[in-house]
């Protein structure tokens, strides 16, 4: 498919859908950066050793990227 072609597609699209097309564009940008791969691994091994974020901060970090519009 050509780049006209999905370019007409999403002209097509809803507001919403753009808004995920948006995030997945840049999600799979990241996953192409090698830093991004190193910073996910130390992540996890993190993670690995119990070093967690609590289920509270995760819910008000949620909300405060929603009002962001993120």
């Amino acid at each position: 498919m050509s780049v006209a072609e999905l370019k007409k597609l999403v002209d097509k699209t809803t507001p919403g859908e753009r808004l995920f097309l948006e995030r997945y564009l840049a999600h799979l940008r990241r996953l192409e950066d090698p830093q991004y791969g190193k910073e996910i691994a130390r992540r996890h091994r993190e993670m690995d050793k119990g070093e967690k974020v609590p289920w509270k901060e995760v819910k008000n970090l949620h909300r405060e990227l929603l009002k962001q519009g993120l």
